[in-house]
Formats: C-alpha cells, structure tokens, sequence
C-alpha cells in the first residue's frame, strides 16, 4: 500500500489503485499508519506545515470542488488524518491548475543545449530527439539505432577490440541507451557514459558514468556488469538500481531497486566490498571513503524518469543545484543561512516558476529574475 500512498503523492495514482488506497483508509489503524508513513518519507518541513496545513487544505478542497476531480470524494475524508500530507497533496492538484502565480513578470526562459554522441575517432554528434535515424561509426558500419528519445547499440559478434563511445546529456534534458548486451540506461540531465559499442564475449562489462542513471542491467553470470563512478566500482550480475554520482556532490548514492549489487572502493586501503539487498542505499562519501547503508524508500530515489523532482532531507543550496540541472537555468543565492536549511519536497512536472512560487509561499523567499537568472536574497 505505501507504493499506492507514494504515487499518490507524486500525482501518478491510477483511479483503481485509488479506490483500493480509499478502502484501505476506513480503517483508523491504517490512517496512523499513513501518518506517520508521511512524516517519515514525505514530509516537507514539519514546522511549516504546523502553520499552513490549514490554509493549503481548504485551498485544495476548494479545487478539488471547482475542477470536480475524480478525487473530490476522497481527498475530505482522510486529509484530516494526514495533516502532514496537506501540501504535498496540494502540490500535486492545485500546481497542475496553476492555483500559484509567479511573483516576477520576467519570465525564465531556460537555455537549449543538445544531446551529443561522441564517437572513438573524437567526432562529436548533435541528437535530434524528434528525429529517428541509424548510428554509423567513423567508416560508415551500423551500430545501431536512434528512434527519438531512445539510441540502441546492435549486438555484433566476435569483437575482438572494445572501442567506445560516449554520450553526453545536458541539463534540462533526459534520454535513453540500450547498450549492445540489451541493458536499458536511463541518463539525468548533466550527465554522461562512456560504454563500449559492442562488449566482448569474456570478460567484465565496464562502463564509465558520470551524473546519474537508472541501470536495468541484462543479465549475464558469466560476464558481470561494472558501472565506475570516480574511486567507486558498482558491480552487478543483473538487476536494477540507481546511482547519482554528480562532481559537485560530496556523497555517491546507490540505491538498489532489485536483484544484488557490491560496492568497493578503488583506494588500495579500502578495497572490501560492500553489499546491498533491495530498497537499500549505499552512500559513498568522497573524502573520507567512508560507506554507509540505509533502508530507503527506492521510489523517491528512480522517480526523475518520469520528471518527478523528489528531494528529501537536502539544504536549499543542494536543492537549487538540483533545479539548475533539472531546469537548465541559472540560480543564485545570496541568502547564505537559508542556503543551509534543510527541505524535503516533490513535485510531479511543474515549471521552474512555479516550484519558486512555491519556495517562496511556504518560507518567503525573496527573489527576482535578471538577465535570465534567479537571484535569491
């Protein structure tokens, strides 16, 4: 059931997986349950919410009532269980109705950069993702296929030699690779791989990320997969997991959403494994290689695949470096102690103006847009 609470929240429920959510709440025992499943995985900023939970109540009713959304009969009946769900849920209804209005009348307007493909000889190529075309090498052979968002790699048999590629995404775009063994790759925006066109028959699947990616790894007992992060190795025999491994963070993050994974560090000292069962996340922090190991919720964790922007117990400054990437735009604080205080927050494909209206409903925030960038003060 926590999942059908989870995908309510992030406004992807299903009207069944509703009705099923709406009996499981008659029950007194299961409303505590829902509370307190909030406050652990979805809270947003206790303190705040003590003072506007009422407020961002009766403004979602009053949507609710108005737009006649298929959850008008549910949402009165167990809100008030949940005070501390009001303004997510708020979130997910009155955002997708434009209740906010953005507090500047300059309007952002985030920058365009292309999806590149860098090839073994150096050649760099744009991606079109409205386009579909076929994937050629520097002598013309096929590779593979490019159908939209998505660019797939032919298997080819008796490679003798690994030559590799690289593809690189930029912020505010998201994009898909199947690698030549069937792995599917989910690549953030600001990041990039480096993979072989073609993995030999023997021997370790390796490939380089930097950013982040969902890894729905094909399995292969005899040839384990290798994802290097920096001074990290993840290995893996099949299975799926996220790892989030951006420069300017201090922490590489695995989380494990099926099968088996190992961490170990590349430092000679440190070369123990670590390993994670499913709903688990490894921290790898970079200064110090030291690992830790929670039990995580792995849906707030994977959910940017559909666009979702879920932070949880993060400052503002690592927020705003977050909506930069997610974005494409330019943020600057100058308010130093607001940049050290800790959210946890989600949105389900909203605008950027909107998630600053929201920032700034709940915490005051005073901001303006110049020249293209949000200055905060």
């Amino acid at each position: 059931m926590k999942k059908n609470i989870t995908k309510l929240l992030m406004g992807s429920i299903s009207k069944d997986e509703l009705i099923v959510l709406r009996k499981w709440l008659n029950d007194p025992e299961n409303q505590s349950t829902l509370k307190a499943y909030i406050q652990d995985y979805h809270d947003l900023n206790l303190a705040v919410l003590k003072d506007i939970a009422d407020e961002a109540y009766k403004k979602t009713v009053d949507q609710i009532e108005r737009k006649e959304k298929p959850v008008e009969s549910f949402a009165p009946h167990w809100i008030k269980y949940a005070a501390v769900a009001v303004l997510l849920i708020g979130l997910g209804i009155i955002f997708q109705q434009g209740f906010f209005s953005f507090q500047n009348d300059t309007l952002l307007v985030p920058q365009d950069e292309p999806i590149t493909l860098q090839l073994d000889n150096g050649e760099i190529y744009t991606i079109d993702v409205s386009q579909s075309k076929e994937v050629r090498d520097s002598e013309g052979n096929i590779l593979g296929k490019q159908k939209q968002h998505q660019l797939s790699y032919s298997q080819i048999s008796d490679v003798e030699e690994l030559t590799f590629n690289t593809l690189t995404i930029p912020y505010g775009k998201r994009f898909e690779l199947v690698l030549s063994d069937g792995t599917l790759v989910h690549l953030n925006a600001g990041s990039s791989l480096r993979y072989p066109i073609n993995f030999l028959s023997k021997g370790n699947r390796e490939v380089y990320l930097s950013g982040e990616a969902y890894f729905d790894v094909a399995k292969d007992k005899s040839n384990p997969f290798v994802v290097n992060v920096d001074d990290l190795e993840v290995n893996v025999l099949g299975t799926e997991f996220n790892v989030s491994a951006y420069e300017e963070d201090s922490n590489i993050e695995v989380v494990l959403v099926e099968g088996a994974v190992s961490l170990s560090s590349n430092e000679a000292s440190l070369r123990a494994s670590t390993n994670l069962e499913p709903g688990q996340k490894g921290s790898f922090e970079r200064t110090s290689n030291n690992m830790s190991i929670d039990q995580v919720n792995t849906s707030l964790y994977t959910s940017w695949r559909e666009g979702h922007l879920v932070f949880r117990n993060l400052t503002f400054d690592q927020i705003m470096a977050k909506l930069e990437r997610h974005y494409h735009i330019e943020i600057e604080n100058e308010n130093t102690e607001l940049g050290k205080e800790v959210f946890n927050a989600s949105f389900n494909d909203v605008k950027i103006e909107e998630v600053l209206s929201f920032f700034n409903d709940v915490h005051e925030i005073n901001y303006k847009v110049k020249n293209n960038k949000v200055i905060i003060r």
